[in-house]
């Protein structure tokens, strides 16, 4: 689990998939914390936030592969229960890690910011309950291995 868990945190585009009558995919910026939690801000009138409010079980994947050599790739393919951060820790968590891995929005994504009640935007958890996670180098012909997160 250490590679995986280093594999997502060295990335930051977190693709997700939303559905309600139609299928919706969008890309976020995201961070990862210890317990596999992945976060991300997105404005919750965008489609993909409309759908999550409604159905909140969501696939995701993130995605690496090395252009000279076709034979190096990782990715992660996962699905998760997503939510609005539920509490100042989760908040913090996520502002955190944004302001970490995106620095030049420290100015303007604060966590004050985030608690601000008539601000759109919102820090979001992912909470996975499945990832697969796909590295040439670690399992070779094998390709892949499965990870179960339990609630």
């Amino acid at each position: 689990m250490d590679k995986l868990l280093a594999f997502l945190e060295s990335q930051r585009l977190l693709v997700i998939a939303s559905a309600d009558n139609e299928p919706w995919i969008a890309n976020v910026f995201y961070g990862i914390d210890a317990n596999f939690k992945l976060y991300f801000i997105s404005n919750q009138e965008t489609k993909h936030s409309q759908q999550i409010l409604e159905s909140p079980m969501i696939a995701f994947s993130v995605a690496w592969y090395n252009p000279s050599n076709h034979k190096d790739r990782k990715a992660v393919q996962g699905k998760g229960l997503c939510r609005i951060a539920k509490n100042n820790e989760e908040i913090e968590t996520g502002i955190r890690l944004h302001n970490t891995n995106f620095p030049e929005f420290a100015d303007r994504i604060t966590v004050e910011w985030a608690k601000n009640a008539s601000n759109l935007s919102k820090v979001w958890v992912v909470e996975p309950t499945y990832m697969k996670f796909w590295n040439d180098g670690l399992y070779g012909d094998d390709e892949t291995k499965e990870f179960i997160f339990d609630k």
